[in-house]
């Protein structure tokens, strides 16, 4: 009799996880809606950044430099990969691969840690910005 409760209980507890993993492939997100949200946060991060270093809005105008173009570039590198039940945008920075987006139940979530990559980066343009005036 116990071995019996065991084995429904088991059964349903596979039932609910073939379900739960049906739901899950059919709501990974497409890679298009990885790159609108990956480009959304990143156009917030560099906005972000560029207000609170100083000159940087006017080295970016005065150079001409388009912060779309650098984002749309980043987001051309962008490759996925589908792990069935979800998916993942890893883009390459310095020779090596890091996760920027994760698909899962139809939902994009941007990765901190290529973020904080960017942000260090931008960082870096604090430093070097007397170079280009």
């Amino acid at each position: 009799m116990q071995k019996v409760l065991i084995m429904k209980g088991l059964f349903r507890f596979i039932i609910v996880l073939a379900i739960l993993a049906i739901v899950m492939k059919l709501t990974v997100p497409t890679s298009e809606k990885h790159k609108e949200v990956a480009s959304e946060r990143l156009s917030e991060l560099i906005f972000e950044k560029v207000s609170t270093i100083e000159g940087a809005k006017e080295i970016i105008e005065s150079n001409n430099i388009d912060t779309q173009l650098f984002i749309r570039l980043a987001l051309t590198q962008l490759k996925m990969k589908d792990y069935f039940v979800c998916n993942a945008g890893f883009v390459t920075y310095d020779n090596q691969d890091y996760m920027l987006t994760l698909g899962l139940f139809g939902h994009v979530f941007v990765m901190t840690d290529y973020i904080d990559k960017i942000q260090k980066a931008m960082e870096k343009f604090e430093e070097y910005k007397e170079k280009f005036e």
